[in-house]
């Protein structure tokens, strides 16, 4: 019997849109040696397979009967052990925030254009407490961030995430529309199947966003350094009713390499007549996500994650106030909900509306953040 018989097919999704779920489970054939049942393949490969394989009976001897055939009763019984029993097939785009993993097939290619908002809500102090007078929540935003992937091999994928904003209000002018630092990553998956699977992150954010020499503090949209990217991504699917949920698990860490020159006004808070330098702190999030089927096409998505990050500092002297500075901004986090509606008109187009929602943190900004995205695999 051929190797790919002793397979089954469970699920296959990709971030933010993937593969759909595989309904078709192979039953193992019954070997002494107990050949193993229930390994993963991505639902395209299980329909490709052809028909589902049907259960064959072993002597003791190892040989095997044909259907309808009398064959020796062996000596000693052996039970058939019955196979999984199988996902529903179910389609996915992604929640809203969570990473996905490797793609599962060589030179297949993920694109997901999304829009955001950012509606300025408020501020989490040091202690926690959020304050909402008005302006606290800085500038209204509009962010467009396209994220595409490509993959090398069946495990290993680079991923980029070109990213544009622009913002205005709060008193100060518009910012202009920016592009943002680039992030490059390669994605490689460690398992051979896509669900449940075990993916690690490793990359760099370019710095090509605007940070100093800025017209006013709203245009800074980078860090004027390189910083690695790194992290850990896990994602597993389970029977939910008549339909699959999907689980997704991961940790991503920015780690800054360096520090960086800093004239005038900066995204690191300095004013008109600075001169010095700057250093970013590492910063992340983590967190989980669960998608929840509710027909074959129409799926509910949250997200739960938290975002932090580390002290910067600022050092240098300011000609106009003829001061030296010094300073630091301390620790800084947040803990987010993703509600988000999907809606896949086939295994491979779909699309998320949905909302960012910060319910805790402090030393940071709040902001609300309607979002919409449209993801397609080739």
């Amino acid at each position: 019997m051929k190797k790919s018989v002793r397979y089954a097919a469970l699920l296959s999704s990709l971030f933010a849109g993937t593969y759909s779920v595989s309904a078709n489970l192979y039953a193992a054939d019954a070997t002494t040696v107990a050949a193993n049942a229930g390994s993963q393949t991505d639902d395209k490969s299980a329909k490709k397979a052809g028909k589902t394989a049907q259960p064959v009976k072993v002597s003791a001897t190892g040989g095997t009967a044909s259907q309808g055939a009398v064959t020796q009763q062996p000596v000693v019984s052996i039970a058939e052990k019955p196979g999984p029993k199988p996902l529903p097939e179910q389609w996915y785009t992604g929640s809203l925030y969570s990473p996905s993993p490797a793609l599962p097939v060589p030179g297949m290619i993920a694109v997901e254009p999304y829009v955001a908002a950012g509606l300025p809500a408020g501020a989490f102090d040091s202690n926690g407490h959020l304050n909402t007078r008005k302006g606290a929540g800085g500038q209204h935003s509009i962010t467009q961030f396209s994220l595409a992937k490509y993959g090398i091999t069946k495990n290993l994928s680079i991923y980029l995430l070109p990213t544009y904003s622009y913002s205005w209000g709060n008193h100060s002018k518009p910012s202009g529309l920016k592009f943002n630092d680039l992030p490059v990553e390669f994605q490689y998956r460690l398992t051979p199947h896509y669900t449940p699977s075990i993916t690690l992150y490793f990359g760099v954010n370019t710095p090509t966003g605007d940070y100093k020499n800025l017209a006013n503090a709203s245009e800074g949209v980078g860090q004027g350094v390189w910083a690695l990217r790194y992290g850990v991504h896990s994602q597993f699917a389970l029977p939910f009713f008549k339909h699959a949920m999907r689980v997704r698990l991961w940790a991503q860490v920015r780690h800054p390499v360096a520090s960086t020159k800093l004239h005038n006004i900066t995204s690191y808070g300095t004013e008109k007549g600075f001169t010095g330098r700057g250093h970013a702190g590492p910063y992340g999030n983590e967190g989980g996500s669960v998608e929840l089927g509710i027909t074959k096409k129409w799926v509910f998505a949250l997200d739960l994650y938290h975002t932090w990050a580390t002290s910067s500092s600022v050092n240098g002297y300011n000609v106009y106030s003829k001061k030296y500075i010094n300073s630091r901004t301390g620790w800084s986090g947040a803990f987010n909900v993703g509600p988000g509606i999907e809606y896949n008109w086939t295994s491979s187009i779909g699309g998320i509306v949905g909302v960012i929602l910060p319910v805790a943190g402090h030393n940071t900004s709040r902001s609300i953040s309607p979002q919409a995205a449209v993801f397609a695999v080739f």
